[in-house]
């Protein structure tokens, strides 16, 4: 058995045994909370650092927003009586610009009419300056190539130049051929000019599509009289010999009007072969000589239907008044 110092020795170290182990628990849980909290600390210290960042980029945010609204729209605050002005401004400037429109529809009105009385008066002008100038004569007049005519006599002057007839012949000079005082006294310009040569061109084709006809209508027999259809009331009292008298009277009008046409385009071509020598009629490719003779040729046959015409109706009528007109 062990004896009371013993137990008490037993005792005591126990005691120390359980002190020790409650120590070392308490000492460890106090390491474990000093653990925690030392992290706790970093994770609440990175948190205050994302905070700061956000707060001071908020910050830059507000000053630029600020800066913003100080440059753009602080500016427009207080505006709305100018609105109001300007849109009175808008509606005032409306009404004026109507006003401006109908000012100038009546002024284009008036310059419209005033340059169509200008070109009324500019027209009676060239016409009066151009028909008194024909007769005129001059011992010479030299053209801007240098050509002399000589024992000059104004023909006509049209919007194409002057037509004159010299010691050589006639000839045609354009605006470009004479001197510019010519222009200034005859007040040609390049439209009229242009207008003029283009219905001339038109002239000589429908022109020459006419002789051309003409001469191929030479060329073939004339046709039988066609007999004239008439009522039935008036036909006992219709003599036949007046119906046949017409036809021939006609034949014989008609011929003449074509060997006078034929004839004219034939002196025509002949005198601008003269003042042309060798110069192709315009819008054609024979020349003016080439024209004549043939247009000479179709007289010709022309004349010989003219002449059988006329016999036909001198054999019917001797009297008839178409026969007192002779064409050689």
């Amino acid at each position: 058995m062990l004896n009371n110092d013993e137990q008490s020795g037993m005792v005591g170290l126990l005691v120390g045994i359980i002190v020790l182990v409650f120590a070392g628990i308490f000492f460890s849980l106090m390491a474990d909370k000093r653990f925690s909290f030392s992290k706790n600390r970093n994770s609440i210290s990175g948190l205050v650092a994302e905070e700061r960042q956000e707060l001071e980029s908020l910050k830059t945010q507000l000053a630029k927003t600020r800066e913003e609204w100080t440059r753009e729209y602080e500016p427009l605050l207080g505006q709305g009586d100018s609105l109001v002005k300007l849109t009175g401004d808008c509606k005032a400037g409306k009404r004026r610009l109507e006003a401006l429109k109908e000012e100038r529809d009546a002024i284009s009105s008036e310059v419209k009419a005033a340059l169509d009385a200008f070109d009324d008066y500019q027209g009676r002008y060239r016409q009066q300056v151009r028909s008194e100038a024909a007769g005129e004569k001059f011992p010479e007049l030299i053209s801007r190539s240098g050509r002399v005519f000589k024992n000059v006599t104004i023909i006509r002057v049209s919007a194409a130049g002057i037509e004159i007839r010299h010691e050589e012949g006639s000839s045609r000079l354009s605006p470009d051929d004479l001197a510019p005082l010519w222009s200034e006294r005859f007040q040609w310009d390049e439209g009229e000019l242009e207008r003029q040569l283009k219905n001339e061109r038109l002239r000589e084709e429908r022109h020459g599509r006419f002789v051309e006809e003409e001469s191929n209508k030479a060329d073939a027999p004339l046709p039988p009289p066609k007999p004239t259809k008439s009522k039935k009331d008036k036909k006992e009292e219709e003599n036949p010999n007046d119906v046949r008298v017409e036809i021939l009277r006609q034949a014989v009008i008609d011929s003449r009007h074509r060997l006078n046409q034929a004839r004219t385009e034939a002196s025509r071509a002949r005198m601008e072969a003269r003042s042309n020598k060798g110069r192709s009629v315009p819008g054609s490719l024979e020349t003016w000589a080439e024209r004549a003779t043939r247009m000479e040729t179709a007289s010709i046959k022309l004349h010989a239907q003219y002449m059988s015409a006329r016999g036909k109706l001198a054999a019917v009528a001797p009297n008839d008044a178409q026969l007192q007109t002779h064409e050689e």
